[in-house]
Order: structure tokens, then sequence, then C-alpha cells
């Protein structure tokens, strides 16, 4: 899911009117004239929060001798479905929109808790207002929030804000803790659903399905981008890193651990652990394709690549827990060639 569809999920079409109220306002289409809702917008969007971060200077300022020392500048952020930020920061030449991947955000949440760090319910439609004049930080940031404020500092708006009740203050590794769990979750529930239909298929088929699903969901852009953020910040935030884990591969280990162990009961494998097992088909599905695909090293494999791979696995994953023991390995070339 791309960063505009999640903002279009939230999208809802404006009244329609009625043939006999139709205006038409200059230049502008009748159909676009007559489908704005009751705040003059053509969609409708729900309020959103913000992480409104109040931070020190990055570098030494003249001004800054004039106002708080730890607030001397204010941006603000969104996290987004994808595990990308929406990052809104007013400079002194233009105002910077763009979206970040995580491992960007990061830093500029690094630098929020340098001052502080809050969660802010924008209003929609707004009381703000266009002719407050100079437009420093402050102001833009109380604009795109859409509060009516005369403060003029970034402190400022800090203390307007945190008197409003509904406010929040937030840390780097809880927000962290929360995107990815919401990221991760999604896309592993969706990789390990599966059909009742599919449940009844052969045990090889049935490995087959999930670990190409698990293939192309571990490919995904937006989890690769995640999955780097979480190695590379293991250290810093590991409650973070550990709720990746626990939403991504940990949930596939307990799916795989009991279609193994259902598989056993029936006779048609010999495992001793079914977990250890499931581990060790999640990691011949990984091998090294995953980690060069996250530290960026060649190309994202193809549908067809993957599907081989799932395959190859599976077929070396049965043939070594085949309870006859009569191992059957696939060539040489196919194993090399999906690896």
């Amino acid at each position: 899911m791309s960063a505009a569809n999640d903002i279009a999920r939230l999208r809802r079409s404006g009244p329609r009117e009625s043939p006999s109220r139709l205006k038409v306002v200059g230049d502008v289409p009748p159909d676009l004239a007559n489908n704005i809702d009751e705040n003059g917008s053509l969609v409708t969007v729900d309020p959103a929060d913000w992480i409104v971060c109040f931070v020190p200077g990055l570098r030494r300022q003249w001004w800054h001798r004039f106002v708080h020392h730890r607030h001397k500048h204010v941006f603000a952020m969104r996290p987004t479905g994808t595990g990308s930020w929406l990052l809104v920061e007013p400079w002194w030449t233009r105002m910077m929109v763009t979206i970040l991947p995580p491992a960007d955000a990061v830093r500029f949440l690094r630098w929020g808790a340098t001052g502080d760090i809050l969660r802010v319910r924008e209003a929609v439609p707004g009381k703000a207002s266009q002719i407050r004049g100079w437009s420093n930080c402050a102001v833009l940031s109380a604009f795109l929030l859409g509060r009516s404020s005369w403060a003029w500092t970034p402190h400022g708006l800090y203390r307007q804000l945190v008197r409003e009740k509904s406010t929040r203050r937030e840390n780097v590794q809880q927000l962290l803790v929360d995107q990815f769990t919401k990221v991760v979750g999604h896309h592993s529930s969706n990789a390990l659903s599966v059909s009742a239909d599919q449940l009844s298929l052969p045990l090889r088929e049935l490995l087959v399905i999930i670990g190409r699903n698990l293939l192309e969901t571990m490919m995904t852009p937006s989890l690769l981008e995640v999955c780097y953020t979480a190695i590379l910040e293991a250290d810093r935030y590991p409650d973070a890193t550990q709720a990746y884990a626990q939403h991504g591969p940990t949930p596939a280990i307990a799916v795989l651990t009991k279609i193994l162990a259902k598989a056993k009961q029936a006779g048609e494998i010999d495992l001793a652990d079914c977990e250890a097992g499931a581990r060790q088909f999640l990691g011949m599905l990984h091998g090294n394709v995953h980690l060069e695909a996250v530290l960026q090293l060649g190309e994202i494999p193809t549908l067809s690549e993957i599907d081989l791979r799932a395959r190859t696995a599976v077929r070396l994953f049965l043939d070594g827990a085949a309870p006859n023991k009569t191992a059957i390995i696939a060539p040489q070339k196919e194993i090399e060639h999906a690896q």
C-alpha cells in the first residue's frame, strides 16, 4: 500500500447537490463546484494525529539567544500505513513536505527527542487564519494544525498545545513500536492467511503456497525498509526491533509449527521438534536473498524466481523430513539457481 493509498483510504465523497441547486462558479466545472463538502473541500478527510517536534537548532543562529533553549524550531510528522513518514518542516526559504523512509524518519525523531515530542490532533476544518503576517515555523505549524494562535515562537506554540487535554507526550521508541507493530502485523497476517480449501491440500502444496506468500511479503519494499531500520536501530531502540520480530518471523514460525505438527500426527513427516523444523524451513526460504534485498546488494527476485525458490525449499525440507528416510535431493543446478 502506498502513502497515497493510505491517505485516500480516509477520504469520503462530499455531499452532492440536487439538480435544482446546481451552481457554476467562474470557470470551475459544475461537477466540481457542486460536489464540495460543508467545509468547502472537494474531499472530506478525517482529522489525523501529528507528531509535533519542538527542537533545538542544528546550527547556531544569531536569534537563538532570544528563544527557549530547547524549543528553537518546530516541525511535524505523521506515520503512514506503509512504514514511511510524512514530514512537514518549515524552512526559512520554503516549506519542505516529503515522504521519508523509516530509517530517515528516525533521524528526525531522534532530533525531536532532544527537545519535546507531542501528539496533537489536527482541527478540521480548523480555526487558523492566513492574516498572521510573518510566517515562521511556529506560525506555519499552528496553521497546519488548524489552531487559532498568536504564538510567534516554537515555545509559545508548545505551551499552547500542552494545555490542550487531548495532547499527549511521545517518545521515539514507542512511536516506532506502534508503527512496526501496525505495518509488520498487517503484512504478516495477509501472508499467513490460508483458506479452508488450501488447508486441505497435500502438505507439499500447502507449504509451497505459504512459502511463496512469505517470500513475496518479505520482498515488499516497505517491509524491507522497516527491517533495515529495525536492524540499524537495534541497540538504540531494542523494543522496536523486538516488535518487528514479534509481528514478523514469530507468527510465521507459529503457523508453520502447527501445520508441521498436524502433518507429523498424520504420519506424513518425521520431525523430533516441529518448531525447530519451522525455523529451519523459514531459514531455507530466507537464505541470503532476504539479507541482500534489505542491504540493497542485488535485484529483488521476480515472481518466477520466488516461486522456484519456494518449491526448492519445500522439496529439500520435506525430503529431509520424510518418514521413510529416502531423501530425494533436487538437482544441484536448480538449488544454486534458487539461492
